[in-house]
C-alpha cells in the first residue's frame, strides 16, 4: 500500500509546502540571476562587488541548477510515495540523496534560504515509516537546518547574500521583494506547523480507533470464551442426560420388574419353605437398595437440568422420574404466584428437594411424598412431607447439614420434624431478593 493512502489533509498540506518552496527557490534564483545582469548592464559591477566582497555565481547557473535540483526533489517525493512501507531502507537512501540535493540548492542560493530543510523534515514523517530511520532522518535534517544558516556559513566563506542582491534596487522595488520573501517564508513555516498539527490529530484518531477495535476484539474474545464454555456445558449435560435416560430406561425398569416379581414370589413362599422366604426377602432388599441407588444416580446425573430450565420445570421433571420408578407416589403442589428467582436461590431449592427425596427413598419406606412450594411476600416456603416410618431422634448427617448451610447463606432457615410412624417433614423458608415475573 502506497503512502498516499494516508489521510488526505496531510497529503494536501505536503503538496502546498512543495509548491511554496518551489516558488521561494524560483524567486530567489531569479532575483540573483536578474540582478547580476542588471548590475553589469548598469556598469555598477565595481560598486556591487565592493559591497558584496565576493564574486557571484555565473548568473544562468543559479536558476537552472536550483530549479532543476528542486524538481529532482519533487520526483524523489513521487518515487518514495510509490514504495511500499516494507522498503523503508530504499526510502531512507533516497532521503539521504534528498539531503545532498538540498545542500546543493542552498549552495546555489548562497545559503540565503534554509526552509527547504523544513520541507525535508515534513517528508521524513510523511514517507519513512520505520521509526529508527525516521528519527535518524529528522536528526540529519535538524543538523542541516542549523548549519546551513547564512550567518554561520558566511564566517568561513565569502558569500553574496540575497539581501546584497535586493539592496541593488531602489527602495520602491526593495519593499515588494522583501514583502514577497517574508510572506512566502512565513507561509512555509505556517504550513509546516499545520502539517504537524494534522499529523498529531491523525495519530490521536488512529490511537482511538485502535483502542476501540482492541476493545471490540476483547469483547468478541470474551463472548467466544463464554460461548465455548456454554457449548462444553451443553455437551456435558447432553451426555449426562443420555446416560441418565439409559440407566432409567434399561436398568431401572429391569430392576423394577424384578422387584415386582419378587413381591409375588414372596407371597407364594409364605406357605412354603421358611429358608426360601428368607432368601427371597434378602434378594428383595438388595434389589430395592439397587433401585434406590439407581434413582440417586439418575437424579445426580440430571441435577444440572436446572441450568437449562426453570426451577419449577426442573423439580417437576425430577418428580416425574421418581414416579416413573413405580413404588412411591410423589406429588408437587404450588401455592401462590410462582415467581422467577435468582440462580443461587434456584440451585439451593433444587438441592433441598433432591436431598429430601433421596432421604425419603432411602430411609422412610414411605408410599406417598408431597413437595409444596408456597410463594408469598418475597418469600418461598418449601415443605417436603412423607408418610414413612419416621424416627424418634433426627440424626443430621452430611446431607441435612449441607442443606442447613446452603439455606443459611441465603438468609433463610430450615427445620426438620419426625416421630415414629408419623413420617418425616422438612420446612424451609427462603427470603427472595427479587420479585420477578410470573412464570
Amino acid at each position: 500500500m502506497v503512502r498516499y493512502d494516508m489521510e488526505k489533509p496531510l497529503g494536501y498540506i505536503y503538496h502546498i509546502i512543495l509548491l511554496l518552496n518551489l516558488a521561494i527557490v524560483t524567486l530567489f534564483s531569479l532575483v540573483m540571476y536578474q540582478t547580476t545582469y542588471l548590475v553589469c548592464e548598469a556598469d555598477q559591477a565595481r560598486v556591487f562587488l565592493e559591497q558584496a566582497r565576493y564574486l557571484p555565481h555565473i548568473p544562468w547557473h543559479v536558476p537552472v541548477y536550483a530549479i532543476t535540483s528542486f524538481l529532482l526533489l519533487a520526483v524523489s517525493g513521487y518515487v518514495k510515495s510509490r514504495l511500499d512501507e516494507s522498503q523503508f531502507v530504499l526510502t531512507f537512501l533516497i532521503f539521504l540523496a534528498d539531503i545532498a540535493i538540498t545542500f546543493f540548492i542552498a549552495y546555489n542560493l548562497n545559503f540565503s534560504y534554509k526552509g527547504l530543510f523544513l520541507f525535508l523534515g515534513v517528508g521524513a514523517f510523511f514517507f519513512i515509516s520505520y521509526l529508527p530511520l525516521r528519527y535518524l532522518a529528522i536528526a540529519l535534517v535538524m543538523l542541516g537546518y542549523i548549519f546551513t544558516d547564512y550567518d554561520i556559513i558566511s564566517v568561513q566563506l565569502n558569500l553574496v547574500s540575497l539581501q546584497d542582491y535586493i539592496g541593488f534596487y531602489s527602495p520602491s522595488t526593495q519593499i515588494p521583494l522583501y514583502s514577497i520573501r517574508s510572506t512566502l517564508e512565513s507561509l512555509n513555516l505556517v504550513m509546516v506547523i499545520l502539517f504537524f498539527q494534522f499529523l498529531i490529530q491523525s495519530k490521536i484518531r488512529e490511537n482511538k480507533e485502535f483502542i476501540k477495535v482492541n476493545n471490540e476484539l476483547s469483547d468478541k474474545l470474551y463472548q467466544l470464551e463464554i460461548l465455548q464454555v456454554k457449548l462444553e456445558e451443553s455437551a456435558r449435560l447432553k451426555e449426562r442426560n443420555r446416560l441418565a435416560h439409559e440407566i432409567h430406561d434399561i436398568l431401572g425398569h429391569s430392576l423394577t420388574s424384578i422387584s415386582t416379581g419378587l413381591e409375588a414370589c414372596i407371597e407364594l413362599s409364605r406357605v412354603g419353605s421358611q429358608e426360601l422366604h428368607r432368601r427371597l426377602m434378602k434378594i428383595r432388599s438388595v434389589t430395592n437398595k439397587g433401585l434406590t441407588e439407581i434413582r440417586r444416580s439418575v437424579r445426580e446425573l440430571k441435577s444440572d437440568a436446572i441450568a437449562k430450565s426453570s426451577l419449577l420445570n426442573a423439580v417437576q421433571e425430577m418428580i416425574n422420574d421418581a414416579n416413573a420408578l413405580g413404588d412411591r407416589s410423589v406429588s408437587f403442589v404450588i401455592i401462590g404466584n410462582a415467581i422467577a428467582i435468582d440462580e443461587d436461590e434456584e440451585k439451593t431449592v433444587y438441592r433441598l428437594v433432591q436431598e429430601s427425596l433421596t432421604n425419603s427413598f432411602k430411609h422412610s419406606r414411605s408410599t406417598d411424598i408431597t413437595v409444596t412450594f408456597n410463594y408469598s411476600n418475597h418469600q418461598l416456603m418449601v415443605i417436603i412431607a412423607d408418610n414413612g416410618v419416621g424416627c424418634e431422634t433426627i440424626r443430621k448427617q452430611f446431607g441435612l447439614e449441607h442443606i442447613e448451610e446452603q439455606i443459611a447463606i441465603l438468609g433463610g432457615s430450615v427445620h426438620f420434624e419426625s416421630a415414629p410412624n408419623c413420617g418425616f417433614r422438612t420446612y424451609a423458608t427462603i427470603p427472595l431478593r427479587t420479585g420477578g415475573m410470573n412464570q
